[in-house]
């Protein structure tokens, strides 16, 4: 197995991170699910922010020249820590990089004293739910949800995600 480095993003990565995004968003291509969001990409203003704030990190394959492999960007909403965006290139998957990365942003909660780590993602495809389950994450019942994720999901419909197909999760930290 190849070895990656997970470490801090630099704005000299978000370029990569761009191209490793679209790169993942095609495993959904045909599932009716993201298919007018191809293209879509996170708002490189913000990204860049968030870079600068220690907010994103990437995964690094040193074997091939330091290329990256992946990515995730964290965000605080209030009393959240939120993980905004966790993407690996396909050609990397299955090989812990997703697994690590999920870690170093729970570390990054954990030390910024929050007490979970909460994401959005979809509730049967194999790679989102299933796999934080794997990682420990539960799914929040919508009583519980606090008014930041009632904002994030009014805005995740309202860009056309199917909602009716989308979960809470949280870890607890």
């Amino acid at each position: 197995m190849t070895a990656h480095n997970i470490k801090l993003a630099r704005t000299s990565d978000l370029k990569a991170i761009k191209e490793i995004e679209l790169a993942a968003a095609s495993r959904f291509k045909g599932l009716g699910l993201v298919d007018h969001l191809m293209d879509h990409h996170f708002e490189q203003a913000l990204l860049k922010t968030l870079t600068k704030q220690e907010q994103v990190w990437i995964s690094v394959c040193e074997e091939e020249q330091n290329k990256v492999t992946g990515f995730a960007i964290a965000t605080v909403l209030g009393p959240l820590a939120y993980l905004e965006e966790l993407d690996v290139l396909p050609a990397f998957g299955r090989q812990g990089i997703g697994r690590a990365l999920v870690l170093k942003v729970a570390d990054w909660a954990r030390e910024k004293k929050f007490c979970h780590l909460t994401l959005s993602t979809f509730a049967h495809i194999p790679w989102n739910a299933p796999f934080y389950e794997k990682l420990g994450f539960t799914v929040m019942p919508q009583k519980t949800w606090e008014s930041q994720l009632h904002e994030i999901h009014m805005l995740e419909q309202k860009i056309g995600l199917p909602v009716e197909k989308r979960v809470f999760m949280r870890l607890k930290l």
